[in-house]
């Protein structure tokens, strides 16, 4: 596979950098308007960038939300008032705490490589990391892997139906203008087999009389190079138009590891009435990546160093070509600009191409060439309905999958239906009570599942909360209709039945910072297994079947403190899993990260810097092996990996309209695997920019 050469696409990149500089110089302070109550709001509708200087009423602000359930967000109106568009369009829950979502200025400071970076910042996550660009990074939620975990994007489903699952690599995160992540007794509620967590994209619809230009540049070693580029402007009274696109690519530290992808994405929205928007857009994904299994310890000299570690793949890749197209309604028409109306209508089209080819160096005798099509089109209906008293929202889905072509799958076509809702009783200022539930027509089965949670406001600066649901996650195409040399089944698959409950607090201070702790329980019945099996395959081969019970319990906790100029972040998450009254240990028990910052506004407020060092620690655990072809993660019954570990130097600077990062990433080359076996990230520098332009 061939990609677009680093060197030369560098030379693109700065050359397109200092286009920007020299032609689109930022103004100081223009497109700035200061509204009563809100702040300095921009011609592009959004508030300016909070700092921790800022936090504290921050919090203020997010304890009036969550009493009165308003938006989050602020989408103002040009300063003719000739658009108005609903803020938070696509958000899964227009009060929900700020604790479950990141925005695009938090983005700005956490120093990320792709959405995963991002989504590991919260507790009870587990990223599964091969280590390099465009790899299959497998998310886990509070001990259930990515089968449990809805990928969407303003609400609608992400994941392939074929697969089960989306690579994160495959977003763009600047699309984004917020981040959400539900966990906990909610999280079945917003998707299919979203049993352990939903993860949405809340697209951000610009609004700028100006032509408006933002770019993103980022460089590592090994070849890496990130860059995105967005235009925005009102080419009318009542249209907007916005297109982006983003390249990443990587030549990789191990043979066979080399990415080269593309993003390319276009909004257009059109305010017919002061109550009624139409938005169409489009994303489009291209993408050619190695797929080299990893590195095979015992035939490697040393498995970390690059020249010395045989890798187990040395011909596999996949090209990916995907299109997801979406056309909304979005109305308010029940005399409040919080109640919300949605119809979206969408389709997506993947074609995946897997290959083993002979044409390399070191050929391991698998010839595979495999085509993989699915397409799935459907309309989404969602409905929100606020009062001082209660908060209530409802949505129903029709989808039409298809498996257009699959040697592994066969071709299908099945309507699935869903419907769900969810009320919540504010019962004075002191306690808020909910019930919800979900039903999903799916394979010509019924599936229902219902749970309710409260929480108790002790204090405007305590929090007690809890709930429980039960839930099923059904068995994907993968899993029941994938036949190759590798894979058996030893019976008929049945959905996981699954019951969990959460017990937790939150304090926050004065100043801004808050503490999280939550324990954590759920039951999963008859859990649809991946059990590695003997062969001789290059792939790792496994049986797919339905187990006993598994039972996890654990405790998660988020930091966030302000002390003196320093600011102290960090997640922990501490799990314990058993099967059939055995340890099951295919993650790790302890897991924790974070960081010390000196984080101030330096030079009379022009810079503000973020710098210091930032960690992580996980405990030893058996892991999951890849099989590449069929995108499954396979329990290791091998060899278990020890805990790895790595800090890295971390500042970032904010001056005017600029972000300017510079990351040193494992200074100190600590060895480990995060995955087997896939080598952690070595010690590299990685630095770049994000800048922001009015023409």
């Amino acid at each position: 596979m061939n990609g677009i050469p680093m060197r030369q696409l560098r030379t693109g990149i700065l050359l397109t950098v200092a286009f920007f500089l020299f032609h689109c110089p930022p103004p100081a302070a223009l497109g700035q308007q200061d509204i009563p109550g809100i702040g300095k709001i921009d011609s592009i509708g959004s508030k300016s960038p909070k700092t921790p200087a800022d936090s504290a009423a921050a919090a203020k602000q997010d304890s009036a939300r969550r009493a009165a359930g308003a938006d989050s967000l602020y989408m103002a109106p040009d300063s003719l008032e000739r658009m108005s568009t609903p803020s938070l369009v696509g958000t899964l829950d227009r009060a929900m705490d700020s604790t479950h979502y990141v925005t695009r200025e938090d983005i700005h400071w956490i120093g990320f490589r792709y959405p995963g970076s991002i989504l590991e910042t919260f507790p009870g996550v587990y990223i599964r990391d091969q280590s390099s660009a465009g790899q299959y990074n497998q998310i886990n939620i509070r001990g259930q892997d990515w089968r449990s975990v809805a990928i969407l994007q303003n609400g609608r489903l992400m994941n392939d139906p074929a697969s089960g699952i989306y690579n994160l690599y495959q977003y763009s995160t600047e699309y984004a203008d917020r981040i959400e992540l539900i966990t906990g007794p909610r999280a079945f509620l917003y998707g299919l087999n979203s049993a352990a967590g939903a993860v949405n994209f809340v697209t951000r619809n610009y609004n700028s009389n100006r032509a408006f230009t933002k770019l993103n540049f980022s460089e590592s070693a090994w070849g890496y190079a990130y860059t995105d580029g967005t235009f925005s402007q009102n080419v009318s009274r009542k249209l907007n138009l916005t297109v982006g696109f983003q390249f990443q690519g990587m030549d990789g530290r191990f043979l066979n590891s080399l990415h080269d992808a593309w993003n390319i994405r276009g909004k257009v929205r059109y305010n017919v009435s002061r109550d009624l928007n139409i938005i169409l857009s489009e994303y489009y994904t291209s993408s050619n990546t190695d797929l080299n299994g990893g590195v095979d310890p015992l035939r490697s000299r040393d498995p970390f160093d690059a020249r010395l570690g045989v890798v187990e793949n040395s011909d596999a890749y996949e090209k990916i070509r995907r299109h997801d197209l979406d056309l909304s309604a979005v109305g308010t028409f029940l005399d409040d600009t919080v109640n919300v109306s949605t119809l979206n209508l969408y389709y997506s089209h993947d074609r995946r191409e897997y290959r083993d080819e002979e044409n390399r160096p070191d050929p391991n005798g698998v010839f595979i060439m495999s085509d993989h099509i699915s397409s799935w089109m459907g309309a989404t209906l969602t409905q929100n309905f606020n009062t001082a008293l209660q908060r209530f929202s409802a949505g129903l889905n029709l989808e039409l999958r298809q498996i257009e072509g699959s040697p592994n799958i066969g071709r299908r076509r099945n309507v699935i239906a869903s419907g769900w809702g969810k009320e919540e009783l504010l019962l004075g200022e002191f306690l808020t009570v909910a019930g919800f539930g979900r039903i999903d027509s799916y394979l010509h089965n019924q599936y229902v599942g219902a749970g309710a949670d409260a929480t108790l406001h002790m204090a405007s600066a305590l929090d007690l909360f809890g709930g429980f649901s039960f839930s099923r996650r059904v068995p994907n195409y993968m899993e029941l209709y994938w036949t190759d040399s590798t894979v058996t089944r030893s019976q008929s698959l049945v959905a996981e039945k699954h019951r969990g409950m959460e017990l937790g607090a939150e304090l926050r201070w004065a100043d801004g910072s808050n503490l999280r702790v939550a324990y954590f329980h759920r039951t999963v019945r008859e859990p649809i297994l991946f059990r590695l099996t003997a062969g001789t395959h290059v792939l790792p081969s496994f049986s797919i079947t339905n187990g006993g019970s598994i039972v996890t319990n654990g405790i998660e906790a988020r930091l966030r403190m302000r002390i003196w100029l320093l600011s102290i972040e960090g997640t922990g998450t501490y799990l314990v899993q058993s099967e059939g009254g055995s340890n099951f240990a295919n993650l790790p028990k302890l897991s924790l990260s974070g960081g010390v910052y000196f984080w101030h506004k330096l030079v009379e407020g022009h810079l503000e810097l973020k710098t210091g060092f930032r960690g992580q620690y996980r405990s030893a655990q058996n892991g999951e092996l890849f099989n590449p072809e069929a995108l499954a993660y396979v329990s290791n019954a091998g060899t278990h990996i020890g805990y790895a570990s790595s800090v890295d130097f971390f500042l970032i600077g904010h001056i005017g309209d600029a972000y300017v990062h510079f990351i040193w990433e494992n200074p100190l080359d600590i060895q480990y695997y995060a995955t087997p076996f896939y080598p952690g990230g070595d010690r590299a520098i990685r630095f770049g920019l994000s800048w922001e332009f009015w023409n």
